[in-house]
């Protein structure tokens, strides 16, 4: 299995009136394809920051970062935004949809600007809702929707361009532990059954646990990077 993301060393550090603030001081690790990864560790640990920059979100002050093959470490904030718009999806804890708008229309939305056709948008969506489970809420508003319901929404649009990483970011934060679980089992299909590459950002250990592997970060540095030793399936236990 070849490698998605190849970070070295990797640090980074932010500046605020002459005041400069270290975050990342020296990141080192590998995923590959295919695989579901969560990023774990307390507030202020660095784990949002890297994050951002493994999305394209944001870019590193020093290191490499190499994804897909090709080395983004020096991209511009344009180059970043292309990188970001064609090659991830992301799931937020708090959904990020637009309240008064159907579920087709809010999975489309990644592709508002893109130079794809209508007409090919809306088969796009309508796959990727129904990857979800939720064709039968299609025209539904998003705000006609439970919270478990809503998440799936986010995760069908993170679908929408068939992403090589999809970054889940404390998505079960804020749903009830029912609709938390649906959720994680919905992300260990995708992941299992249709080969998507998962990172997971969490600080509850019961949902790192539904990944294979976890990267533990604390002050800035991976603490510990190891497999999952009883691997969680949502609802069934343990996977086999």
């Amino acid at each position: 299995m070849s490698d998605v993301i190849k970070v070295i060393d990797l640090k980074k550090q932010y500046e605020n009136d002459g005041v400069v603030t270290p975050v990342l001081h020296g990141i080192n690790f590998t995923i590959r394809k295919g695989e579901f990864v969560a990023i774990m560790g307390p507030s202020g640990s660095g784990k949002s920051t890297l994050m951002h920059i493994l999305g394209f979100l944001d870019g590193l002050t020093t290191g490499k970062y190499v994804f897909d093959g090709k080395d983004v470490s020096t991209l511009d904030e344009d180059a970043l935004a292309r990188m970001r718009g064609e090659n991830v999806g992301f799931i937020f804890q708090a959904f990020n949809l637009l309240p008064k708008t159907s579920v087709l229309e809010n999975v489309k939305l990644p592709l508002l600007y893109s130079d794809i056709p209508t007409a090919k948008r809306d088969a796009m969506a309508r796959k990727a809702i129904e990857s979800v489970g939720l064709t039968h809420r299609i025209n539904n508003l998003s705000n006609q929707l439970s919270g478990g319901e809503r998440q799936r929404v986010a995760i069908a649009r993170a679908l929408i361009r068939e992403p090589a990483v999809i970054f889940a970011d404390e998505p079960t934060g804020n749903l009830d532990s029912k609709s938390g679980t649906q959720v994680m089992e919905l992300l260990q299909k995708l992941n299992l059954q249709e080969g998507h590459t998962i990172i997971l950002v969490t600080h509850e250990t019961y949902t790192s646990e539904h990944a294979e592997r976890i990267l533990r970060i604390r002050d800035g540095l991976i603490q510990s990077d190891e497999q999952v030793k009883h691997r969680r399936m949502a609802g069934e236990g343990e996977l086999k």
